[in-house]
């Protein structure tokens, strides 16, 4: 049975991302050296939301927890705010993406 995405909340260091409107995550890498838990690039995120909360220039490069929930997903990380963009609709509205990368 499908699972419906609504409900998505997504927070990064205490800052809740606003009406989500898309967003999409990888978990998980290549392990690499002697020790077996440690995963040099253990994921990515994307998203799009409708406010402008925590998609700041000054918060880029900062690390922070993450939290992801609702649609049928669950996850808690630390990530890395790697970069922010603005996308302006003439007539429209304007919608905010964020690119955050996980760490261990």
């Amino acid at each position: 049975m499908a699972t419906y995405s609504t409900g998505i909340s997504a927070t990064w260091d205490g800052s809740t991302f606003g009406e989500v409107t898309a967003l999409s995550y990888e978990y998980g890498g290549t392990r690499e050296g002697r020790d077996d838990y440690f995963i040099a690039q253990p994921g990515t995120l994307e998203l799009t939301c409708l406010s402008s909360t925590g998609i700041s220039t000054s918060n880029v490069g900062k690390r922070g927890t993450l939290s992801v929930s609702g649609g049928g997903a669950s996850l808690t990380v630390f990530a890395i705010l790697e970069s922010v963009g603005v996308e302006y609709e003439l007539n429209g509205v304007t919608k905010f993406q964020a690119s955050l990368s996980f760490t261990s």
